[in-house]
């Protein structure tokens, strides 16, 4: 577990509301801010407002897709290391 003053912050990108409850609940245990995103249009918003240590996103969402998101917003996230996952 993580101390406060190292906590790094973490974007999840998911469709799936469970998925990003669930994956808040766990990661939040180990430390990890957490922000979410319901889709890849709001996590490319997000991403442009902010920084992000790691970004977990899903590849299959309506509006904007994970893939779509990546190449949308790669030049903003030089130093973010993204997880792409799916179901």
């Amino acid at each position: 577990m993580m101390h406060q003053n190292e906590a790094k912050s973490l974007l999840i990108i998911d469709d799936e509301e469970n998925m990003r409850h669930m994956l808040s609940a766990l990661l939040k245990k180990m430390g990890y801010l957490i922000d979410t995103a319901k889709d890849g249009q709001e996590g490319l918003e997000k991403v442009q407002n902010g920084h992000y240590d790691y970004v977990l996103c899903d590849i299959k969402m309506p509006q904007k897709d994970g893939m779509t998101f990546l190449n949308d917003a790669r030049v903003m996230m030089e130093s973010t290391t993204v997880i792409m996952m799916s179901a």
